[in-house]
Order: structure tokens, then sequence, then C-alpha cells
């Protein structure tokens, strides 16, 4: 056996070739190929991050969180309107694309959907 290669292989002799079958499932390619990680001690590690840390970033704020879209349904049966519910928003109005008249709704526009017929039922009407 070549030295080099003897800390590649394993010193279990198989009847396989393949590297691939003495893996268990669970390994994965990634983790056999990536470099080993040293963990530092926790006072240093905790000191990193206090001088890494952005200067213009409060610690309390939390980002924004993306609101759920909300469907309106509209003139048209089964078509629904997407709408962005924003708490301080004025009402948009968008122009029908099955009709000839424009509907108020009370947020920015997202796009349209088809749904089924007992969802649309349900939903709320855009103003006309």
């Amino acid at each position: 056996m070549i030295p080099a290669r003897r800390a590649m292989e394993s010193a279990v002799m198989r009847a396989s070739r393949s590297r691939r079958s003495a893996r268990p499932a669970s390994a994965s390619r990634k983790t056999r190929f990536a470099p080993e990680k040293r963990r530092a001690p926790a006072r240093r590690s905790a000191a990193l991050k206090a001088a890494v840390k952005m200067p213009g970033k409060t610690p309390g704020k939390t980002p924004a969180a993306q609101l759920e879209p909300v469907l309106y349904r509209f003139c048209k049966p089964g078509w629904a309107v997407i709408v962005e519910q924003l708490a301080s928003q004025q009402g948009t109005r968008f122009v029908c694309p099955f009709c000839r008249y424009s509907h108020r709704v009370p947020g920015p526009v997202r796009g349209f959907r088809k749904v089924r017929k007992a969802q649309w039922v349900k939903m709320r009407r855009a103003e006309e």
C-alpha cells in the first residue's frame, strides 16, 4: 500500500473497492469532504461576536415581518385578487382585467388567482 493513501483507506478489508458502500446512509458527501473545524473557547467567541457586530444596528429591533397576502373576490366568479395587507396603507384601486370597472382593495395588489367556488364564496368582496 502507498503510504500517502494509507490515511484515506480504512484498515478493514472489504470485497468491494467502492467507498460508497462502506458509508452509512446518514453520512453525506459534504461532511465527508468538509475540512474539520476547530471550536474556539466560549470566551473568545463571545468577544469576537461583540467586535464583529454591525455598529448601526440596535439590538432591540427585529426585522419587519412579512405579512401574509389576503384574497378578495371580485366580479368574475372563481377569481380572487391577491392583496398585501400592510398596517398603515391606503386603499388601492386596480383596473379589473374582467370588466370595465376599477375595484378598490385595502392594500397593494400582488396578482390574481383562480380559486374553488367554496373558497370564493367565503371571501370578502372588493369594493366596486
